[in-house]
């Protein structure tokens, strides 16, 4: 499946935010995408959740009227996302709002659990898990109800390095699983062995969209002529 965005334009409170842009997305690839703070990679990955407005066009797959349909939004704390008093009963909240049949529920929810490791802690209290264990839980609640695309906003901020590294191990599992990873991000070292596109994102407009190994080079030399220049 493939996602094209055409021109795409955000503005807010009178200040331009993305510019013009351009480019696609596949099922079956991550894709980092980089840039200072403020750059608009999250504006980027809220477009694509369907979360705010915007000018230009997404060419949608055959039979997708809005993008939130093959779309799943990730936040950087994954405490803004979990609302059960279970792993279990986080996981079935979202299915249940669609109306799935029992049967298909708890099928639906021990995938992603068995699929994110997380099916021995399926009763337990969200409250105790670690920082990582609850950034995978709020991957599989989004994940149960099957999106394409995985829009992951900076979801390892806020993690230790266990949790870092479980996280990771996570996404390569939903790639292998078929979906499209677009993981906004500033821990480069992080995901850069895993990726397979790099978009580096500058002052709302795309300036690389290639080899995460290229971009991430001329990102870092952006980072230091900025420096220098203020030594």
């Amino acid at each position: 499946m493939v996602l094209k965005l055409k021109n795409i334009s955000v503005s807010y409170l009178g200040k331009q935010i993305l510019r013009d842009i351009s480019t696609s997305f596949e099922t079956g690839e991550i894709v980092m995408v980089i840039g200072a703070n403020g750059s608009g990679k999250s504006t980027l990955l809220k477009v694509l959740a369907g979360l705010i407005e915007y000018d230009g066009e997404i060419v949608l797959p055959e039979g997708v009227s809005d993008v939130s349909e093959v779309t799943g939004y990730v936040f950087q704390n994954p405490e803004t996302q979990i609302i059960g008093s279970t792993v279990w009963e986080d996981v079935i909240f979202g299915l249940e709002n669609i109306g799935l049949k029992k049967d298909e529920m708890e099928k639906r929810a021990m995938h992603v659990l068995r699929l994110l490791e997380l099916e021995e802690l399926k009763d337990t209290d969200p409250y105790y898990l670690s920082g990582g264990q609850k950034q995978r839980l709020a991957i599989a609640s989004i994940l149960a109800l099957q999106p394409e695309f995985l829009l992951l906003d900076e979801v390892t901020a806020m993690l230790d390095k266990n949790g870092k590294r479980e996280v990771v191990d996570a996404v390569v599992k939903l790639k292998e699983e078929g979906k499209g990873i677009i993981v906004a991000t500033h821990e480069l070292n992080l995901f850069s062995a895993y990726a397979d596109r790099c978009i580096y994102i500058d002052a709302g407009s795309i300036v690389f969209d290639g080899n995460p190994n290229d971009g991430i080079k001329l990102y870092r030399e952006k980072i230091h002529r900025q420096f220098a220049s203020k030594v």
